[in-house]
């Protein structure tokens, strides 16, 4: 009686095992925020550092460029900036930071977008807010950029707010990772440039957002907070330059099927 129940509390470990496996996957992207390229020698080969690392990492499904791309906001650093990402072996997005606008300086949204559809096959779209699916996960860029006068304070506008509540209500089935420039923490030095509240009051309307990814402050920092992942990346510039791997651990409760991630990220420095 004993050997018999051994043999079947064993046969449903091994049926839990391979029921739990079959439903797990992972999900590997990498972050490069601040890169601050500019036309001269030690920039650009710090960039075909950055894309040789990354080309040669296994199971990228994309890269996410989060703003302050350029040094400059203008079409020739960004036609720079694009033709060397385009030597990227997978897929990539661009997301606007302060660096990257400048509409009195000649080079608007408008014009942005223009230059990157020319350029980027896998960014197609007119708008700065935009969503990328991958699966079961939805990625959402969001612009918080100031475009008439450029501000190191990230600005998101009540527009751009009202189209997030409408995309996380609209993917609610669906988990939703934010990438975006500005970071939602504040620090004292640009506490009045930012409106986060309005934003926050978005995020509280909703439960399907779980992790936030930004840069800006040239810093890592990582930190959860009401179940959201909060990941600030350091810059993609500078001797400390480099990027993050970001891997998504996808856990299935084998009896509701009920999805969770967890996010395990590694910020790999190419100066070193």
């Amino acid at each position: 009686m004993k050997n018999f129940l051994y043999k079947m509390l064993l046969s449903f470990i091994i049926v839990l095992t391979i029921n739990s496996n079959a439903f797990c996957k992972d999900f590997r992207f990498v972050q490069v925020t601040d890169l601050h390229l500019k036309d001269n020698p030690s920039s650009i080969e710090n960039f075909d550092k950055i894309i040789s690392a990354i080309n040669d990492i296994k199971n990228v499904k994309f890269v996410a460029f989060t703003g302050d791309n350029t040094d400059r906001a203008d079409y020739k650093d960004y036609t720079l900036f694009l033709n060397m990402a385009n030597k990227l072996s997978v897929p990539y997005y661009v997301v606007v930071g302060n660096h990257d606008v400048f509409k009195m300086g000649g080079f608007s949204r408008e014009d942005y977008t223009g230059i990157v559809k020319k350029y980027n096959k896998n960014q197609k779209t007119k708008k700065t807010n935009f969503v990328i699916k991958k699966g079961e996960i939805v990625f959402i860029v969001l612009d918080g950029a100031r475009e008439v006068i450029p501000s190191p304070g990230g600005y998101y506008r009540d527009d751009t707010l009202v189209w997030l509540d409408k995309k996380l209500k609209k993917y609610r089935s669906k988990q939703v990772v934010m990438l975006q420039h500005f970071p939602m923490k504040l620090r004292h030095t640009e506490r009045d440039a930012y409106k986060n509240e309005r934003y926050e009051e978005v995020l509280a309307k909703h439960n399907n957002v779980i992790g936030i990814f930004s840069g800006h402050f040239h810093a890592n920092e990582e930190y959860t907070k009401d179940g959201i992942f909060y990941a600030i990346t350091g810059r993609a510039s500078g001797a400390d330059a480099g990027f993050k791997i970001v891997d998504m651990i996808e856990e299935v409760n084998p009896q509701t099927h009920k999805k969770s991630y967890n996010f395990y990220t590694q910020f790999i420095q190419v100066n070193n």
